[in-house]
């Protein structure tokens, strides 16, 4: 995790059977810094995406660069989270506990 984080690894992320829901997954990807999807376009089909159609739906809904936010300070992230809350109760910050 911590090559990945550095940028050294660069897999593709396509499951975490460890997260309780899909909320969480989505989180994770994020703090991550593996999601590239805008809000408006996140479980909606392309007809329903306002100004888009087949052709330009990767124009409105997809970033080149990771849109990146933090969520819990105990889990994997891209970026600092410190100031987030945790979600796993009574369990060390991950930047705590996964000192290089």
């Amino acid at each position: 995790m911590r090559a990945f984080l550095k940028g050294e690894l660069h897999p593709y992320i396509f499951h975490m059977s460890w997260t309780l829901n899909k909320d969480n997954k989505l989180l994770y990807f994020r703090q991550m810094g593996e999601w590239y999807l805008e809000d408006q376009c996140i479980q909606k089909k392309v007809e329903d995406i306002e100004g888009t159609s087949g052709d330009n739906m990767a124009a409105t809904c997809c970033h080149a660069e990771p849109l990146v936010s933090c969520h819990y300070r105990d889990k994997p992230s891209v970026i600092p989270c410190h100031d987030s809350p945790p979600i796993d109760k009574g369990k060390p910050s991950w930047w705590t506990a996964n000192k290089p």
